[in-house]
């Protein structure tokens, strides 16, 4: 089983009534997808990342946005990466 995978069977195990760890899965599973090639993807993912991430108070959920930030600096040029690293620095936790 491939870590693209794993981390889907680990969005469905744990569910909507696990907030924190959906989010952090979903910032995992962009990043996978960023690796892979698929841009458009791993933006989705992370689109996805964001709302369930507002709110959460944790200090993997920030690391992972600022991994993220980090990761999009890349594509600057693309208007849905800029919106998503400003969105996620309003994201409150």
């Amino acid at each position: 089983m491939g870590g693209s995978a794993i981390l889907h069977l680990a969005l469905d195990i744990h569910g909507l009534d696990r907030r924190r760890t959906r989010a952090i899965v979903l910032a995992d599973l962009g990043g996978v997808r960023l690796r892979q090639g698929d841009v458009d993807g791993a933006m989705a993912t992370w689109r996805d990342f964001l709302d369930c991430a507002d709110g959460i108070r944790s200090v993997k959920v920030q690391a992972a946005l600022q991994d993220m930030r980090v990761r999009l600096r890349r594509y600057n040029g693309v208007p849905e990466a800029q919106e998503l690293r400003e969105r996620a620095a309003r994201v409150t936790g």
